[in-house]
């Protein structure tokens, strides 16, 4: 499969190295979000990741327009996945 004009292995390999794991990992973990509040998801993954990192992972992955939450300008607005994010994150998990 070929995806925005790259092979679907060539892809995976390049997000594989521009994203570090945690990024991954919490961009994979992030269909089960979907809805949730940033504080939510930040709150629900502090027994598995220091919440400082979460913050900053998932502000991270928004700056690269992969996932979509509120600000302090619109508080409340439930995460979700971009067009592109969820593209992406199906090329990690390999489907």
């Amino acid at each position: 499969m070929v995806l925005f004009g790259i092979p679907r292995m060539e892809l995976k390999t390049f997000l594989e190295r521009s994203l570090n794991k945690r990024e991954r990992e919490l961009l994979l973990n992030c269909h089960r979000y979907q809805g949730f509040t940033f504080s939510q998801v930040v709150r629900d993954l502090s027994d598995k990741y220091p919440q400082s990192t979460t913050k900053l992972v998932l502000k991270r992955l928004k700056d690269f327009k992969l996932v979509d939450f509120g600000d302090f300008k619109d508080k409340g607005k439930p995460m979700k996945f971009t067009s592109l994010g969820e593209k992406l994150s199906k090329v990690l998990e390999g489907m």
